[in-house]
């Protein structure tokens, strides 16, 4: 693996999502196997540790890996398990739709409450 692409338009821990998902499928790691630390994710991509964090995060809500504290992150699924990039680039797109969403809600929110205090 590598850096992310910057031309592409996701936001960086659904690219490292991607990534990760790939080697999954690839069986780069297979079941059982151990992931590396965020630090080491981090680094491989040029991205910081929040950003492989919430990539771990969207790859534990799909049953993919699952942490255990103290001990790591583990494979739970490779292989054919793994969805393919159709399957998983919808799953992506919405989860960024939903971070966009947020930031827009938030940025009304504060909107409507300056307005309040100065209409």
């Amino acid at each position: 693996m590598d850096r992310l692409d910057p031309a592409d338009s996701r936001a960086p821990y659904l690219q490292v999502a991607g990534r990760l998902r790939g080697a999954l499928r690839a069986e780069t790691y297979r079941q059982g196997d151990k992931l590396p630390p965020h630090q080491a994710i981090a680094d491989e991509f040029g991205v910081s540790v929040g950003t492989v964090k919430r990539a771990y995060a969207l790859l534990q809500d799909e049953g993919l890996i699952v942490t255990r504290q103290g001990q790591g992150t583990f494979v739970r699924a490779s292989g054919d398990a793994v969805p393919g990039p159709v399957a998983s680039e919808a799953r992506s797109a919405g989860a960024d739709l939903v971070e966009q969403l947020a930031e827009v809600k938030a940025r009304l929110d504060k909107l409507e409450r300056h307005v309040g205090l100065h209409g």
